[in-house]
């Protein structure tokens, strides 16, 4: 039992410094996490509902995890083919790809939501 404790323990620790280093060293992902707390700002003062609040963080994670996806195929694509290439290219466009509509996604949600709050 200690071993199994031992050993998720180890992979939450992986997982907090990926994180960790995700937001310290990826502009994007600083980015996106700047945004976040600028929404969570806005919406403290709105009063939303638990399934209000459950929306707007849940749109939030998603775009940063997908961003810290999208990082993830970067840095591989840049490990494994350093030159340029189209292919390369198209698999890193493809990640942008998903992290923008995750993003319109999560735009939607809190225009849906603090938009109904304000007007």
């Amino acid at each position: 039992m200690i071993l199994f404790l031992k050993k998720y323990k180890n992979k939450f620790q992986y997982a907090l410094q990926g994180l960790w280093y995700g937001s310290t060293h990826d502009r994007s992902i600083q980015l996106h996490t700047l945004i976040a707390f600028f929404v969570i700002g806005i919406c403290i003062p709105l009063r939303l509902s638990a399934w209000e609040w459950c929306f707007i963080i849940g749109a939030i994670l998603l775009v940063l995890a997908f961003e810290l996806v999208n990082s993830a195929i970067e840095g591989i694509v840049d490990f494994i083919s350093p030159d340029y290439h189209k292919e390369a290219k198209k698999i890193k466009d493809y990640a942008a790809g998903a992290v923008l509509l995750i993003s319109l996604l999560a735009a939607i949600v809190g225009i849906y939501i603090i938009g109904g709050k304000l007007w």
